[in-house]
């Protein structure tokens, strides 16, 4: 089993921060009355840089 601190994370590609934020789109399930993911949009944001890009890398 790999551990928690050995999967990869997404890292920004200008600073390599891992303080990524990713615009969503969720939805209220009636039945389990709470939000529910639908979808993601395709634009990453890092919270260090604030750099905007359709693209992160994913490192260890």
């Amino acid at each position: 089993m790999v551990e928690p601190d050995q999967m990869p994370k997404p890292r920004c590609t200008s600073c390599g921060s891992a303080d990524i934020l990713r615009d969503a789109y969720a939805c209220w399930d009636v039945d389990t009355q709470q939000w529910v993911l639908h979808s993601c949009y395709d634009a990453f944001r890092c919270e260090i840089c604030d750099v905007q890009s359709n693209h992160v890398d994913f490192l260890i």
